[in-house]
């Protein structure tokens, strides 16, 4: 604790001179060194001062390691995803924040800030602490260091910026290989960044890391979430009989696990992999079972109603799939995402017999529009491939080839 950095506040606070305070304890010129911790003060000089303040040094004591005991808590509840803790913890830390800042532990308070702001995704909030800890970063003892790098990997994830977040996880595998108790989340996270990269093999490696790690801790919750991500990685890697093994198990224990909410994303996963394998009667039926029960507001319903159509589309059954585009097309203009907007535009004018008209606005929207975004890259290679194939068929294959190469 800076105890002179601590009574000045209060002093201050108070509306108290120093000649005030100093008084029959000791002079004003050595109260100023102390209060600009340029002096280290006798204890009983500290308890006379902290007394004339009405501060109890046993008080401030005890709110120190209760700050040291919070802190671990919030780390803990996080990677344990005990949200409602996470939310109390947070809460009563918040109530020492007067005194935090003359702590050892100001920094850490400030960093834990972050991925707190990340782990409820207050991504505002998130970015103004990240410029706040920037300024700070030369004060940073070389943990401190090692967690504003990581958490500034968490932000960009959170902006879609992977290849930036994966050379600073690979920065501090390099600098820091003893990851602590934060093994498992940094293995979960660069896992994440891998399979976002479409490098199945590594994500795979790191997820298996991680999953190791949460089950020597017992961390059942994070053990789901990694073997979804294990699943999907799978899936991608084309080793599908690893990801529906996994995925059967996970349905059969979503609700012993009490995590039944994972069920509209673990069907609509099967339902992508089956699509991938090209059955796309089983597809079907996954991502049906998957829109039936998927809220409205999740992130990724857009998406499943996206596979759906495509889907219903493959199997010609047209008029279900002009109410699935029509139905996407309608909430993708609602929550303003102009990328399933297009989409389902593309799919419209298909499904009706526009074709020359679709294929116009996939070269002159659709494709330039994915083109300039990284994470549709698998889109953007979809929809080159389907320009490329129109072009072919109409004998026109020199520009045929200029969307098949893509």
């Amino acid at each position: 604790m800076k105890m002179g950095s601590l009574i000045k506040y209060y002093r201050t606070k108070r509306g108290m001179t120093q000649n005030s305070v100093a008084m029959g304890i000791c002079s004003i010129p050595h109260l100023s060194k102390i209060e600009n911790n340029n002096k280290e003060a006798n204890s009983e000089t500290i308890r006379l001062l902290l007394e004339r303040l009405n501060i109890d040094i046993h008080d401030v004591e005890n709110s120190e390691q209760q700050i040291v005991r919070l802190l671990n808590d919030l780390q803990r509840h996080i990677n344990y995803l005990e949200n409602e803790k996470v939310e109390e913890t947070m809460g009563r830390l918040k109530e020492y924040e007067e005194i935090i800042g003359f702590t050892e532990s100001i920094y850490l308070y400030e960093l834990y800030k972050l991925r707190y702001y990340v782990f409820v995704n207050e991504l505002k909030l998130a970015e103004n602490q990240l410029r706040w800890l920037n300024a700070h970063r030369q004060n940073f003892s070389q943990h401190e260091r090692y967690l504003h790098l990581y958490y500034d990997a968490l932000v960009l994830i959170t902006k879609g910026k992977y290849e930036e977040a994966a050379t600073e996880l690979t920065q501090i595998l390099q600098t820091h290989p003893e990851l602590g108790s934060l093994e498992g989340e940094f293995y979960y996270h660069f896992a994440l960044i891998k399979g976002r990269l479409e490098e199945p093999s590594q994500a795979i490696i790191y997820g298996k890391k991680a999953l190791q790690f949460y089950k020597d801790q017992f961390n059942f919750k994070r053990i789901v979430y990694t073997l979804m991500s294990l699943a999907l990685n799978y899936s991608r890697g084309k080793v599908f009989h690893e990801a529906i093994e996994i995925y059967e198990h996970l349905v059969r224990n979503v609700e012993l696990l009490q995590q039944q909410q994972l069920l509209p994303a673990i069907y609509h996963n099967l339902g992508d992999l089956y699509q991938r394998r090209g059955e796309y009667d089983n597809a079907l039926n996954y991502f049906e079972k998957s829109a039936s029960l998927m809220s409205k507001n999740c992130e990724h319903y857009l998406l499943c109603l996206y596979n759906l159509g495509v889907t219903q589309f493959r199997l010609e059954q047209v008029e279900k799939s002009i109410k699935t585009f029509t139905v996407l097309k309608e909430e993708a203009k609602n929550k303003k995402k102009l990328s399933f907007n297009l989409f389902a535009t593309f799919y419209l004018y298909l499904l009706t017999e526009e074709k020359k008209k679709a294929m116009d606005f996939l070269e002159g929207r659709l494709i330039p529009f994915t083109a300039d975004n990284e994470e549709l890259k698998e889109m953007h290679q979809q929809f080159s491939y389907l320009l490329g194939e129109y072009y072919r068929q109409e004998k026109k294959f020199e520009k045929a080839m200029q969307f098949i190469e893509i």
